[in-house]
């Protein structure tokens, strides 16, 4: 793929929603849709899938998006070492932005600002967002793009914000609340932004307010790692709503009263703003408007500037490309059988080795390198004694050439892999019950039916397999569940039966006053999570484990009258059915369950047949079966 279809991917990604990433590339959305559709049917493989009206990456698709954020990246640098190398002779505004966001947002208004402004440089500058305004005022920088709150260093225009939300380990015990107020969570350690971190200095805020310091038990500037350390349980921590995404490790809850970071356009006090600057900063603030997930923040000042940039773009004819001294300034996308042919002149010394090697013609290898250095607008190579021989800007670029080769081979070997562990098979998850019943009575007849496709069987938890099923890494879940309609999943119900609290005593159920003294199934294990879901229906506060086991060795300790239990009905020996309650607004479902957006192939289709037919009102074999199983 050429970095413009990488561009389009990220876009989508970004916005999670084809008519918005389609209006922020310019692009028609039956456009975007279509080659969207074209890249999935070379591939094999979905790329997105749709969950929760929103357009999310499949697995794979996650793969080559994180290989085309790192092209991309090398791009947008190579761009810029590019620009810099000619800034001796133009004019420069200094943009400053976030560490790890240059690159993104220099490749998303490059093209625009220098159409408009071919004569101007960009040049980019990272700092935090509490750096800032110091580097405005002391002139380091003409404009800055960052969050945080407002500052008296500097004229400052705050033109969007986003909610900043409390992320806290599914284990806490505010976990089932939707909003929680500091003052809450005294007894419970964070993981918090370094001090140089625009949501930090917020977070610093909010503690003084709520009068006391937090216990911290892990700080990082490096947010990937902030990140990996909240869905470690560390701790709680703050995140912006944009960067949230469903997890079971975290619930990410609105703080009490809620709280915003605002993002602003920054430059210096008493500096009136030149054309070139209000465009850059139009081009800036409509890029980060586009994107759904920011509120804007109203105000005549950023009217005035994306006006400017509206009027800019109205009076310039699409088709027209402007000149900027001996070059044209056009759209970058790197093709990489180009970039190929390019590194080819460099090892082979010349176009007629380099032709010779790739199989061309000189003159079409000549004219590739042409059209490449118009691109650029630079010269990549000078003749010298006979040789070419590659120029400080050639230099730079064969350099990202073979950077963006080699994240390319590295993509390429992904998918492949991708394509060699799912092509010729199926892959059906299961909860581990299900997948003992499921290999001694389905697999054999299928692979009868269908001996040129294999099975690849998974064996998870509930709400796992339902996200399998939403990514695309699974086809067909198999599993329990408590609820019979899944709001993004089609789920069919084989067979139900009704969930029974069995008391030790062979008393009633509890009142709300006693002690209540109960067995479980193992944690983590389907069983246990849907027998927590039934026991918080039940119960306001959780009543104490006193033992967790297997199910046949739970089904053992009931006999022993040692504590209570919950139960399906159909788990359930006779004699302990007999002497248990009834829960007649709870119910277990055994269901096949699909993702509707997937277009699955006939062996898939002629699989669920099977499975409905081996599965019907089993509830009671499969638990029988794995019994059995475990003895």
């Amino acid at each position: 793929m050429n970095t413009k279809q990488l561009r389009y991917l990220l876009t989508i990604e970004q916005f999670g929603n084809l008519s918005a990433a389609a209006a922020a590339l310019g692009i028609s959305q039956p456009a975007l849709s279509k080659a969207l559709h074209e890249w999935e049917e070379s591939f094999g493989f979905e790329l997105f899938l749709r969950y929760n009206r929103k357009l999310m990456p499949t697995a794979v698709g996650r793969q080559i998006i994180e290989y085309a954020q790192k092209i991309l990246d090398e791009q947008s640098q190579m761009m810029l070492t590019l620009q810099n190398l000619e800034e001796q002779d133009r004019k420069v505004i200094r943009l400053c932005t976030a560490p790890n966001r240059a690159a993104i947002i220099y490749s998303h208004v490059y093209q625009d600002f220098s159409r408009h402004f071919p004569g101007i440089a960009l040049q980019l500058v990272e700092r935090y967002a509490s750096e800032q305004p110091a580097a405005v005022r002391r002139g380091q920088v003409d404009l800055a793009l960052g969050a945080g709150p407002m500052s008296e260093e500097v004229s400052d225009i705050p033109f969007a914000r986003e909610e900043l939300l409390l992320a806290l380990p599914a284990s806490h015990p505010l976990a089932g609340q939707k909003q929680v107020a500091l003052t809450q969570l005294k007894d419970t350690p964070f993981a918090l932004q370094g001090r140089k971190h625009s949501i930090r200095s917020i977070v610093d805020t909010l503690f003084e307010q709520a009068g006391y310091l937090p216990v911290i038990a892990f700080e990082s500037n490096d947010v990937f790692l902030l990140d990996a350390m909240l869905h470690k349980a560390i701790g709680a921590g703050f995140v912006s709503k944009i960067h949230v995404f469903p997890c079971e490790d975290l619930v990410y809850l609105s703080l009490d009263p809620p709280v915003y970071q605002m993002t602003h356009i920054r430059y210096p006090l008493d500096h009136e703003l030149t054309d070139a600057e209000k465009f850059l900063a139009g081009l800036l603030i409509r890029h980060r408007l586009n994107d759904e997930r920011y509120e804007a923040i109203p105000s005549a000042c950023t009217s005035e500037l994306l006006s400017r940039v509206n009027a800019g773009e109205q009076a310039a004819q699409a088709s027209v490309v402007r000149e900027s001294g001996d070059h044209e300034v056009q759209e970058i996308n790197l093709e990489p059988q180009i970039l190929l042919y390019m590194i080819g002149i460099v090892e082979e010394g010349g176009l007629m080795a380099a032709a010779e090697r790739y199989y061309l013609s000189q003159p079409a290898l000549s004219r590739y390198l042409r059209q490449m250095e118009k691109m650029l607008g630079v010269r990549l190579f000078s003749r010298q004694h006979n040789r070419l021989e590659p120029t400080n800007a050639g230099k730079i670029f064969i350099n990202s050439a073979r950077n963006i080769l080699r994240f390319e081979s590295e993509m390429e070997k992904s998918i492949e892999k991708y394509r060699k562990g799912h092509g010729g098979h199926i892959c059906i998850a299961c909860n581990s019950m299900i997948a003992r019943y499921f290999l001694a009575h389905t697999q054999s007849v299928f692979e009868q039916d269908c001996p040129e496709m294999r099975l690849a069987l998974v064996r998870d938890s509930s709400k796992q397999i339902q996200e399998d099923l939403l990514n695309a890494s699974a086809d067909i879940g198999l599993y329990f569940t408590n609820t019979r309609k899944q709001k993004d999943l089609h789920q069919e119900v084989l067979a139900s039966c009704h969930w029974r609290y069995c008391p030790a005593k062979g008393k009633g159920l509890p009142q709300a006053e006693e002690k209540v003294r109960i067995m479980l199934g193992m944690d983590g294990t389907e069983l246990r999570q849907e027998q927590e879901l039934v026991l918080a229906d039940l119960f306001e506060s959780p009543p104490h484990v006193v033992g967790q086991a297997e199910l046949q060795i739970l089904l053992e300790m009931l006999e022993s009258g040692m504590a209570d239990t919950l139960l399906p009905e159909d788990f359930l020996r006779e004699a302990q059915r007999e002497k248990s309650i009834c829960l007649e607004d709870h119910e277990v479902h055994l269901v096949l369950a699909i993702n509707p957006s997937r277009m699955l192939p006939e062996p898939a289709k002629r699989l669920m047949d099977i499975i409905r037919s081996q599965f019907t009102d089993s509830i009671s074999a499969i638990c029988a079966f794995s019994c059995r199983g475990d003895s």
